[in-house]
């Protein structure tokens, strides 16, 4: 009986203890997030951000060299029908690419850029500082691509990896200066904020 009781004991200890640091861990990001400011200062749409131009410079430089290098039977892979269809690529805003890192939201020194062929998006490049320097080092994503195009709107701030979940969410700046997070994989109208992320990391 007395083994019982102290193994009952210790786990509602533990639970308690997991209990309090989730919590801190939660009060510690959104405290972060409301001493930064507004929503609208931490995190400005896309066609807003003042690094966007220097990041599209970078991919126009750099996306003739990605280009040749693909396989002609492996174009639908990249999200094209033709190799002609390389000929009419444009891009639009880049997106800021953000994680968790210590219960806060993180800048991650990467970008991805949609590249677009009559008005679709088909794929999207990823462009990260390697040596205080810029440098596209991937091509792709064609499927997270057709998701950005289909869900981001003029709120859109830029999208969260959320490592422990495997699950991408856009930022958004909702109405009342608060952050908001969509799901790439699921329904458009369903919105999180970051309780709602750390409640799923910590059932996972």
């Amino acid at each position: 009986m007395k083994k019982i009781k102290f193994f009952f004991l210790t786990f509602i200890v533990a639970l308690i203890v997991n209990s309090m640091a989730f919590s801190q861990d939660y009060k510690t990001a959104t405290t972060a997030l409301s001493h930064a400011g507004d929503a609208r200062n931490i995190f400005k749409p896309l066609s807003q951000d003042p690094e966007a131009g220097s990041i599209l410079k970078i991919t126009e430089n750099q996306i003739n060299s990605f280009i040749e290098t693909i396989p002609g039977n492996s174009l639908a892979n990249y999200g094209f029908n033709s190799r002609e269809e390389l000929q009419k690529i444009t891009f639009d805003t880049p997106v800021r690419v953000y994680t968790l890192k210590d219960s806060n939201i993180v800048f991650t020194s990467t970008w991805r850029v949609p590249v677009v062929v009559d008005k679709e998006y088909r794929a999207l490049l990823t462009i990260i500082k390697v040596n205080e320097e810029y440098t596209l080092t991937d091509f792709g994503a064609r499927v997270l691509a057709r998701e950005l195009f289909a869900k981001k709107s003029d709120h859109t701030c830029g999208l969260l990896r959320v490592y422990e979940l495997r699950s991408d969410y856009l930022i958004e700046a909702s109405s009342g200066n608060q952050v908001k997070f969509i799901p790439i994989q699921g329904s458009k109208d369903k919105l999180f904020d970051l309780h709602d992320i750390f409640n799923m990391i910590k059932n996972k």
